[in-house]
């Protein structure tokens, strides 16, 4: 099974998230985003599969530690899975030319999420 980096400024979502996915037989770190210093601190440590990041977060924005990854030729593989409940198209398309794997709407429910994140590890 799957290394899931789980990084959202919400205790409640990252317990959420975490889980199902534990249930579903992956590997889940969950990062309270407090800056992007100490979400790169876990990435390296954790050395994940995949990353389920929210967009909108105060001290790491989304957008941000995505261009990170994507930058980084250590996590040229790392799938990037944006669950957020900002859905605007122009975000959406902007995000997807970061070259993200998916992004889907936090309000779709946590069996929507298991079955996107099966599809991408």
């Amino acid at each position: 099974m799957a290394r899931i980096l789980v990084v959202d400024d919400s205790k409640m979502f990252r317990m959420l998230a975490s889980a199902p996915l534990t249930e579903a037989g992956h590997t889940v770190l969950a990062v309270d985003p407090l800056s992007i210093f100490e979400v790169l601190k876990a990435l390296y440590a954790f050395n994940p599969d995949l990353v389920l990041t929210d967009y909108w977060m105060p001290n790491c924005n989304g957008e941000t530690l995505v261009k990170v990854i994507r930058e980084d030729p250590n996590f040229h593989n790392v799938k990037i899975l944006v669950c957020s409940s900002h859905g605007e198209e122009s975000l959406v398309e902007r995000m997807g030319q970061l070259h993200i794997n998916g992004y889907i709407l936090k309000g779709k429910g946590m069996q929507s999420l298991v079955e996107r994140t099966a599809q991408l590890v």
